[in-house]
């Protein structure tokens, strides 16, 4: 495979910048309690029905909690029982993993990779089934905002994944073919938008709630981390221009 004709990539942000049970178990717990009205009992049927493991505290891949929105998580949870109505859990959602952000676990070196590949050219977006806000309050935390140039989450009106409308738009709006973007991501919903819109290349990484099992199927290349890519695309340890 001839990688020199990627000119762009599109990230996951869940599992795949950040680590995902680390920032996302404390907060999926919190505003389940909330949901429910602070009876844990009720909190963790919810928890339950939407993918999370009581036992383990993981989140099981494809599932609600795993690659589901705000508005899906809301529906599923008004649907169980929960004390708050739809719109108002997708506001509480929305609000607390915005919140969430700010203390997000960042995966190996993701300072490092995201330099070294805005160095060398290459259009860095982010494309979450989280909000748009959430996305921007993460980067900024980061000190990473100003490397990517596109960002897009569930509310930002393009649909949400495995539709291959956010792949879309990244392309649409940086005048790129879909076969010049390669997307990384831990989650099939990833994997599946890339192959919908056409994208020239699928990467899947290890650092999420998705298996090598769930992922090699469906991926070009799978990672354990996105700390793998520079060397996956030539740059290796000094970033050498490749293109």
């Amino acid at each position: 495979m001839d990688l020199s004709t990627i000119k762009a990539i599109l990230f996951d942000k869940d599992g795949t910048l950040l680590k995902y049970e680390e920032t996302w178990g404390p907060v999926n717990r919190k505003a389940a309690l909330a949901a429910a009205g602070q009876d844990q009992d009720l909190a963790n049927r919810l928890l339950a029905a939407t993918g999370y493991d009581l036992e383990t505290g993981t989140v099981q891949v494809g599932s609600t909690l795993g690659a589901g929105n705000s508005q899906e998580i809301a529906r599923a949870w008004a649907q169980l029982g929960a004390v708050l109505s739809e719109q108002e859990l997708v506001d509480m959602l929305d609000r607390y993993f915005s919140d969430a952000m700010q203390d997000a676990v960042p995966v190996q070196n993701i300072g490092g990779v995201t330099q070294a590949f805005h160095a060398q050219g290459y259009t860095l977006g982010v494309a979450s089934s989280d909000s748009e806000n959430a996305i921007h309050v993460f980067l900024a935390s980061q000190g990473l905002s100003s490397f990517y140039d596109f960002v897009v989450g569930y509310n930002s009106g393009y649909g949400h994944k495995p539709d291959p409308g956010m792949l879309n738009a990244f392309c649409d709006q940086h005048s790129l073919d879909p076969a010049q973007v390669a997307m990384v991501g831990d989650n099939p919903q990833d994997m599946e938008m890339a192959c919908r819109a056409k994208a020239g290349l699928r990467i899947a990484v290890l650092s999420g709630n998705g298996t090598a099992k769930d992922l090699e199927p469906l991926a070009d290349f799978t990672l354990n981390d996105i700390s793998e890519l520079p060397v996956l695309f030539g740059l290796g340890a000094g970033g050498a221009d490749r293109r």
